[in-house]
């Protein structure tokens, strides 16, 4: 086989074990990711090992499946590789990693724990009518205790909690507010978190795109499908997928911008959504606007910073900021980083004339992974670097565009946590 085989198109379980091996391979000769994630610490001691003695095709199927369950889809070995697309060996670990958890869904079905964590906005719509009630039974130790031995989700682990009143029900409440001679229109996607757990994230978004003369729509159609396609389940995240784009698709027809303040989505959007398209409609004949509209739709979406920096760089920002911080502690999600936009958000951070120290580390969150029992542990050990280099810039303010993240940092320093569009409307005085 060797690093130069060619990719192995993923169906079914032999196929995956090939396409496994021979990535495995690669990366043995590389190991530029040794020490990126726990993932690549399980394939790189599995190949260690004597009996292995770097043959992939030696590889045990436990390693392969660990080096599979501990990926938690950072993305970040995708900057790191020299091999990815559209270089011949197509070296895509994300994506294969997904295709392997498909293969598993196939064959074994999901477990309850995963059925209920990729759907956000079902277990959102029982909780949201007794938010408060919720939020306290979260908190319960012998709660969270029966959380843990029947569905596996860690009882250490601080979970979200949920607002009374949803981001879109506050914003169509709202005395609508016309914006003269708009600079831009949006409409802003939310994300399941802002709607359902995090409304103020929103309304600072909603605050601060006004204070600078944009004109903002607010459309929920659904989550985005991240936590489906997280566990594998890639035709429930190809029909969210479809159904995003039919709702979303109008907007832009209508000259609207896609803004949306959540990493995860703006990659979901930008990034996946194409890829589904190509991956579930491969072999099948499309029909022109069928084949156009996810990529219209990829193409017209924004993560909130990099449309306020474009905003910037036509000089359509207000730079007043009276009650800026003096200092900030930035946390680059990596979902950011890999979107390879630059850093919006330390930079517009920084124009409020705050001194702004960023942290390139993972947080360990990410999405449902740190809520495992089994992994918990482990996102807290993978965090530590974020947590020790936010503590060492004596900040006064700490600052994350993932609000899972968020949690995460709270957890893990016992420090509030503001998103970067939270410390611009307080440093316009907007509060």
């Amino acid at each position: 086989m060797g690093a130069v085989g060619l990719p192995v198109k993923v169906i079914d379980r032999p196929s995956l074990s090939l396409e496994l091996t021979r990535i495995a391979d690669i990366c043995h000769g590389c190991r530029r990711c040794f020490s990126l994630c726990p993932s690549f610490t399980v394939l790189f001691k599995g190949l260690d090992v004597a009996e292995v003695d770097g043959e992939a095709e030696k590889l045990p199927k436990k390693v392969l499946d660990g080096f599979v369950d501990l990926c938690y889809e950072c993305k970040l070995c995708l900057p790191h590789c020299p091999y990815i697309p559209p270089h011949r060996w197509a070296v895509d670990i994300p994506h294969l990693v997904l295709e392997s958890r498909n293969v598993r869904r196939k064959e074994t079905g999901l477990p309850l724990r995963e059925r209920l964590l990729s759907r956000p906005d079902a277990l959102s719509r029982l909780a949201q009518p007794i938010a408060p009630v919720a939020n306290f039974v979260n908190t319960l130790p012998l709660a969270r205790w029966a959380l843990e031995k029947t569905l596996g989700v860690s009882a250490q682990k601080e979970l979200p909690r949920f607002a009374w009143r949803t981001f879109t029900a506050w914003f169509e409440a709202r005395e609508a507010k016309g914006t003269e001679e708009p600079v831009a229109r949006v409409v802003l996607f939310p994300t399941c978190t802002v709607e359902w757990n995090r409304p103020e994230i929103g309304k600072a978004a909603v605050a601060v795109l006004e204070k600078n003369r944009v004109e903002v729509a607010v459309a929920y159609p659904q989550c985005c499908g991240m936590p489906l396609f997280d566990v594998g389940d890639i035709a429930g995240a190809d029909e969210v997928r479809r159904a995003f784009v039919a709702v979303m698709k109008g907007w832009v027809d209508r000259g609207y911008t896609i803004v949306t303040p959540g990493p995860s989505c703006s990659l979901m959007i930008k990034k996946e959504y194409p890829w589904l398209e190509k991956r579930c409609e491969e072999g099948r004949e499309l029909e022109g606007a069928a084949a156009t509209d996810t990529q219209a739709v990829a193409r017209n979406t924004r993560d909130l910073f990099e449309f306020l920096a474009e905003l910037k760089a036509k000089g359509q920002f207000a730079l007043d900021f009276p009650k800026a911080p003096k200092s900030i502690a930035y946390h680059l999600p990596c979902h950011l980083k890999v979107q390879s936009m630059g850093f919006k958000s330390r930079d517009l951070l920084a124009a409020t004339g705050a001194v702004v120290t960023m942290v390139e580390k993972c947080s360990g969150h990410d999405g449902t992974w740190a809520m495992k029992k089994e992994y918990f542990g482990e996102s807290m050990n993978v965090g530590k670097k974020l947590f020790d280099g936010l503590a060492a810039a004596h900040a006064d303010v700490i600052a994350s565009d993932c609000a899972l993240a968020g949690i995460q940092i709270h957890q893990g320093m016992n420090v509030p946590v503001k998103h970067p569009i939270e410390v611009l409307r307080d440093a316009y005085g907007l509060a």
